[in-house]
């Protein structure tokens, strides 16, 4: 009998807790249902949840913490780059093994560790069967983030009056601008699942110009939903898109952040960008979102292949 998984991860409500969902239904998938701890703060000794058997293989989600490694016999982590501080690269050495979502991060850790893997990863499927998208609208999905380009997409649409009208969901608890453009419509209430996802599924341009991301949730599921995606060209966002499936911007800077790095857009890049978004055919742009689509269907499966054939052979 396989030995037991557990997985190991902080809640945030948002990203953190997708990711654990979805790892944990593609192994139970598997016949490798996980059990679960998690913490509710970065700070590792504050209110842990579930106590591991000494028999069990911890799967850490973003980060070792160090608590935990006098609790099993065997330690795998799944790294989020961007999240990984420099200072716990020595608990590096404490894992077995380490499965990368991106080969961005697979390059950056196979650097510090012997046995590192690509896993890829994949997000949850928004589509929905009678959606049309509408190619001549754009969204922006914030959340509570500061990391999503927010601040560039708002100041390129302040100086274009004349261009349709941005949907933007962000946060009621996130800073705003000190005045939104009046072709901005900002959603800072609370939005039910369904009532979001039919916003995914209506707006056909989804703007996604991410300083770092370590998978892209907000990405690959607008890639689920056939919208044309715009994101920034830098890894691992320019991993998830191409141009043959959608829209890449090159960075003007980037600034170390923890393992990874933080890429600005290049404003003016991003200004020609969505202008030639907003005035190329429809046919054009319905095109690339059923390439994106396509690729969505493509990543799910290799996924789970991968996840197959590793759980198999290191787990």
């Amino acid at each position: 009998m396989a030995p037991q998984l557990r997985i190991v991860a902080r809640t945030n409500r948002v990203g953190m807790d997708r990711d654990v969902r979805l790892l944990a239904d593609a192994l139970t998938a598997l016949g490798r249902e996980p059990a679960f701890s998690h913490y509710r703060s970065i700070n590792p000794l504050r209110r842990f949840y579930g106590r591991p058997r000494a028999d069990e293989t911890l799967l850490f989600l973003e980060r070792v913490t160090a608590r935990w490694l006098r609790s099993a016999g065997r330690y795998v982590l799944v790294p989020n780059q961007e999240r990984y501080a420099r200072r716990l690269v020595p608990l590096l050495a404490r894992m077995e093994h380490i499965l990368c979502k991106s080969r961005h991060a697979q390059a950056i850790f196979g650097a510090l560790h012997p046995s590192v893997h690509y896993l890829g990863f994949t997000s949850v499927d928004r589509a929905l069967p009678v959606a049309t998208p509408d190619y001549g609208r754009f969204f922006h999905l914030a959340g509570g983030s500061n990391l999503k380009g927010t601040a560039e997409l708002l100041d390129v649409w302040r100086r274009h009056p004349e261009w349709p009208e941005l949907t933007l969901i962000q946060h009621s608890g996130a800073t705003p601008a000190a005045s939104l453009p009046p072709n901005v419509e900002r959603i800072a209430r609370y939005l039910a699942d369904d009532e979001l996802r039919a916003l995914q599924n209506a707006c056909g341009v989804h703007l996604c110009p991410s300083r770092s991301e370590g998978w892209g949730h907000y990405i690959v599921e607008a890639m689920s939903c056939a919208a044309v995606t715009l994101t920034t060209d830098a890894p691992p966002m320019n991993e998830l898109v191409g141009p043959e499936r959608g829209v890449l911007v090159p960075y003007a800077r980037r600034e170390p952040r923890k393992l990874g790095y933080n890429f600005h857009v290049d404003p003016a890049a991003l200004e020609r960008a969505i202008a030639d978004l907003i005035t190329r055919p429809t046919a054009e742009k319905a095109a690339l979102g059923r390439a994106a689509r396509a690729w969505f269907e493509a990543n799910d499966r290799a996924f789970r292949e991968r996840l197959a054939r590793l759980s198999a052979e290191l787990l």
